[in-house]
């Protein structure tokens, strides 16, 4: 009787793993890479073009194949139309060609910001670029007529403190920034709020995190 009340759960959760391991390995090909390259990926179904139906946006962290060092990891980024079992590209980025390389481990999250119905993309990743300086650089994505823009660039993540050579005193900060999403939703998108947490200041390291609040607009999203 026991195996009989198991194996219909057991036999669903490897439908579902494959079902998982098929949509990664289609969205990996629609990005032109092997899945066999890839070192992790975030695939999310959302609403992030205005319409009826939900796009397929994934990023990517893999294996070039290169002996450079600049090129032997990067990080892409593709929203997809689905059309029957194929998925279309719309929008796709190489943030190692345009970041110049040594860059790592992305992530991927939607949310309507401005609630509008339509999702904005946010994606990040670390940048290696610089061997003693340690960031996580992001990027706000919106949508309109024209396609997809930065809202908002910049580091999620900062750690210069040990950059002692490089780096001048006053910019050897260290701090994490996290999106403040209750306050940005307060303004309907219009602003983009951050809390920043401080953990050192010009090389020195704080008795305590101090938080500071940050204001961005999001460029093009009044009217919308």
């Amino acid at each position: 009787m026991t195996y009989h009340r198991v194996l219909p759960a057991v036999l669903l959760s490897l439908v579902a793993l494959g079902s998982i391991a098929e949509a990664k390995q289609t969205a990996y090909h629609a990005l032109g890479l092997q899945p066999k390259d890839v070192l992790s990926g975030t695939i999310l179904n959302g609403k992030v073009v205005p319409g009826e139906t939900k796009q397929v946006v994934c990023v990517a962290s893999y294996m070039t194949g290169s002996n450079d060092r600049e090129d032997a990891i990067n990080v892409r980024l593709g929203v997809f139309d689905r059309r029957g079992d194929e998925l279309v590209p719309r929008y796709t980025r190489d943030f190692g060609s345009e970041y110049g390389g040594f860059v790592g481990n992305g992530d991927l999250e939607l949310f309507d910001l401005n609630r509008d119905g339509i999702s904005e993309i946010i994606v990040s990743f670390e940048s290696f670029k610089e061997p003693l300086i340690r960031q996580r650089l992001g990027e706000v994505l919106f949508r309109d007529d024209a396609g997809f823009h930065a809202a908002w660039t910049g580091p999620f993540e900062y750690d210069a403190t040990k950059a002692a050579r490089d780096v001048p005193q006053e910019r050897r900060d260290r701090f994490v920034r996290e999106i403040d999403y209750a306050n940005t939703l307060r303004t309907r998108g219009l602003t983009l709020f951050f809390n920043k947490q401080m953990i050192a200041v010009a090389g020195e390291r704080l008795a305590s995190r101090e938080v500071v609040q940050e204001t961005f607009p999001l460029r093009g999203r009044a009217g919308n």
